[in-house]
């Protein structure tokens, strides 16, 4: 081990973070490297990183962690005219880390070599270059959604913000970046130019139930409500993205009635409108084939259920992300099914991991899930699908290797 300190931060501790910030420390202290973590909950971190280094203890890797800090999400800037307000938030968001850092420094007598932000919203660094020397460290990050790559020009979901790398990724104190999409890979290199640009796999987490175990919780409930009926399920922070519309249109097809749906997770419902929220709670009310269970799942929940489905819903719209729901399906060796156009549909065609249909057309995905729950269709999977392929290589085991890339400059 060397005495090069990595800050490792991020400002939010929901859905995949926690599980990405504390493998990502994990695997930067199996790397050489120091870390110290900041983040919204330093508690959680430390058990989740207990857990972490339960089969870790012979390395030693917890030894090069420091306790974490703190970080706070700032409170929304209220500062007049509104439109200096975005700049405001990044003046407070940067500044306030950089002077946390300085003070750690100061009381430690010690150097941060470099920060990597484990999350990298187009939204959140927006106006980052305009307050970069304020923050004052050199700085790599993972960029989560590299969507400007497939969807050139489009805007974000949610934030209607256009991406522009090039306004984050010109950067004179930027050490290199990370990406989760490998077609993402070169067109970031050349805006980054001589800078190591490093694909990261997109992991999930390490605490699986056992194939062979019994289900337990939602999932014995899911399995219960099934009744011996094949069971396909769409999980997650169920965004209108996510094809919440075209799940619910393949619960009515007749072709189906046989087939159980599972909808589980919490849903986004203020950007969806009135009456199509009115229309697919109709359906799921009044449908026999359907459990939607819209609350917060924790993984090892989100994994039991998994463990008892038969396919995997990923048909997502104006989605062109990595998603580690198909780390999930290869680790359960489930099929599933994707939108096409994105980079879920070229892992799902070079990997055999299920069916690709075209983004939004209903009946291609019924016709799709039929093909998956049929006759002689597992079979076929156990000859063409590498799930294992797909497991190893978004496994976190590849986390020390890439941060070797990544941070081989400082």
């Amino acid at each position: 081990m060397n005495e090069q300190l990595i800050a490792l931060a991020d400002w939010r501790w929901q859905g995949h973070h926690p599980n990405y910030f504390v493998s990502y420390a994990v695997g930067m202290a199996e790397a050489g490297y120091r870390v110290l973590p900041l983040c919204p909950d330093p508690g959680d971190f430390s058990r989740r990183l207990a857990l972490a280094l339960t089969d870790k203890d012979e390395s030693k890797v917890g030894e090069f962690i420091e306790e974490p800090l703190k970080l706070n999400h700032p409170r929304p800037s209220r500062i007049r005219p509104a439109r200096y307000r975005s700049w405001h938030n990044a003046w407070r968001r940067f500044g306030e880390l950089g002077q946390r850092l300085r003070n750690w420094e100061s009381s430690h007598a010690g150097k941060v070599q470099m920060v990597f932000f484990a999350c990298i919203y187009d939204h959140d660094f927006e106006h980052f270059r305009k307050v970069e020397k304020r923050f004052g460290f050199s700085w790599s990050g993972l960029y989560l959604h590299a969507r400007s790559f497939r969807m050139p020009n489009s805007p974000m979901p949610y934030t209607g913000v256009i991406p522009r790398p090039e306004k984050i990724f010109t950067s004179k104190l930027m050490c290199s970046a990370a990406v989760l999409d490998e077609g993402a890979v070169e067109p970031m290199r050349q805006i980054a130019g001589e800078k190591p640009i490093v694909w990261m796999p997109d992991f999930t987490d390490e605490y699986l139930p056992k194939p062979s175990e019994e289900a337990s919780g939602l999932a014995r409930k899911v399995t219960s409500f099934a009744q011996g009926r094949p069971v396909v399920s769409l999980m997650g922070h169920l965004q209108r993205t996510k094809g919440l519309g075209d799940f619910t249109a393949a619960i009515e097809a007749e072709s189906l009635g046989d087939v159980f749906f599972f909808l589980g997770g919490e849903v986004n419902w203020g950007e969806i409108a009135d009456a199509k929220r009115q229309k697919m709670q109709e359906v799921w009310g009044r449908a026999g084939n359907v459990y939607p269970h819209l609350q917060y799942i924790p993984d090892t929940e989100i994994n039991a259920v998994m463990n008892v489905s038969d396919a995997i819903f990923a048909a997502y719209r104006d989605f062109p992300n990595s998603s580690n729901i198909l780390t999930k399906a290869a680790v359960f060796k489930k099929p599933i099914i994707v939108s096409d156009g994105y980079v879920m549909a070229e892992r799902v065609r070079e990997y055999g991991l299920g069916e690709v249909v075209t983004e939004g057309d209903v009946g291609g995905i019924v016709a799709a899930l039929k093909r998956m729950l049929g006759e002689g269709y597992a079979e076929e999977m156990q000859s063409r699908a590498r799930w294992e392929d797909y497991q190893s290589l978004h496994s976190a085991d590849q986390l020390p290797q890439c941060f070797k890339l990544s941070l081989i400059h400082i």
